[in-house]
């Protein structure tokens, strides 16, 4: 089976969605992928070490038509003609969009005038965002009408497909993100609040922004140094807030408790990992925008290293941690709630291990790539069956 991608963003681009899909498709033992993707800085090392062909071109917006909310008009007009030259070049079965918009319109067009099958992915904050715009909600529910399936990373994500876009539940199915295999290696297993370890390490691991919750670990922490004092707290990424967070650790005489270390290599961060006590990312809802925690691929990795996880109460997060058995989830606004997670695994780390223990069971088990890919394969079959019944509407 030959699969064709078009996504508006892809790897090296840091991202949970870039991942989610490089690794399904990496996964897919049995099938031939090409991805139609935007150009970018450093590229073409990336595209050189990957099982699947990658095509990438120029996808930018327009600044002059932003007023009127069409910026994306040029990524459309450079993804249909990029689109139809692949088609016609590599032949696939089924087109695939990673995104409602602005590739899901697109994708149904290829898809409809090649007769082929068509599936869209989209994740937890697609569906509340784009709801917020009036002609990118049409565009949307018009993407979801055409689409043979709608393969969403985790229930919240399916609830927003059916309440914002209305879009038919008989047509989505859910498919939970898995975890890189290295992140099961026993070098990087994790010992939390191990007896022969001095201090306590907390680890963030994500982008630097508002709806992550730095800003509320931060403000806990002052809370939990009044009784452990030996706290330390280590914060990877990049992103916009990152100017922000450097002033609220300045105003908060944090400077010697936090380290931020900014973006680093995969084995950098593996035995951050390992060497950590607890992860911590009380994820929030970003009001302005509708943005939301699809699943927290971080939340699953942090379980396969065996560290015990803190994450907030929004989006999907309920499939990445199991409240009580492998972490809290808690209110990522509130400082307090946050400190008191925390304080409750510092209080008991005989629960702490045994959180850690859990999770990594859990990952184990449930968040292995190869099983998803196994399940997505399953999905295109019945997608085609369904794509070649001409009872059902399209």
């Amino acid at each position: 089976m030959r699969l064709l991608l078009l996504t508006d963003n892809y790897l090296p681009h840091v991202g949970g969605s870039r991942i989610y899909y490089h690794e399904l498709l990496s996964a897919l033992p049995h099938t031939e992928v090409s991805v139609l993707t935007r150009a970018q800085i450093g590229d073409e090392e990336f595209d050189m070490n990957q099982r699947y062909r990658v095509v990438r071109c120029p996808l930018e917006e327009s600044a002059r038509l932003r007023p009127l909310r069409l910026q994306h008009l040029g990524i459309y007009w450079q993804l249909s003609i990029h689109g139809r030259r692949e088609v016609e070049f590599f032949r696939p079965d089924v087109i695939l969009a990673g995104e409602l918009v602005p590739t899901g319109p697109v994708a149904a067009r290829l898809a409809r005038g090649n007769r082929l099958p068509l599936f869209v992915f989209t994740h937890a904050e697609g569906p509340s965002t784009l709801a917020k715009t009036r002609w990118q909600s049409r565009l949307a529910r018009w993407v979801c009408r055409r689409a043979d399936r709608l393969v969403v990373a985790s229930d919240n994500a399916r609830n927003g497909l059916i309440d914002f876009l209305r879009a038919d539940p008989a047509k989505i199915v859910v498919l939970l993100p898995g975890i890189s295999e290295v992140h099961f290696e026993d070098r990087f297993q994790a010992r939390p609040f191990a007896e022969d370890k001095s201090g306590v390490r907390l680890l963030s691991v994500g982008r630097l922004i508002s709806r992550k919750g730095h800003e509320t670990v931060l403000r806990a922490l002052p809370i939990l140094l009044k009784h452990w004092p030996d706290l330390r707290y280590t914060i990877v990424g990049e992103g916009p807030e990152r100017p922000c967070l450097v002033a609220l650790i300045d105003s908060l005489n944090l400077g010697g408790r936090v380290a931020m270390v900014g973006k680093l290599g995969d084995e950098e961060v593996l035995r951050l990992y390992a060497e950590s006590d607890c992860f911590v990312l009380p994820n929030r809802d970003d009001p302005v925008t509708g943005d939301t925690e699809g699943f927290g691929i971080v939340f699953g990795e942090a379980s396969a290293h065996g560290l015990p996880v803190i994450g907030g109460k929004t989006g999907g997060t309920g499939h990445s941690i199991l409240e009580g058995r492998t972490g809290f989830r808690v209110d990522g606004e509130n400082p307090q709630a946050v400190a008191n997670g925390i304080e409750s695994l510092l209080e008991n780390t005989d629960l702490a291990r045994e959180m850690g223990e859990a999770g990594r069971r859990l990952a184990m088990s449930e968040f292995r790539w190869k099983n998803r890919a196994a399940r997505f394969e399953e999905i295109l079959e019945e997608g085609r069956d369904r794509a070649n019944r001409p009872d059902l509407p399209r």
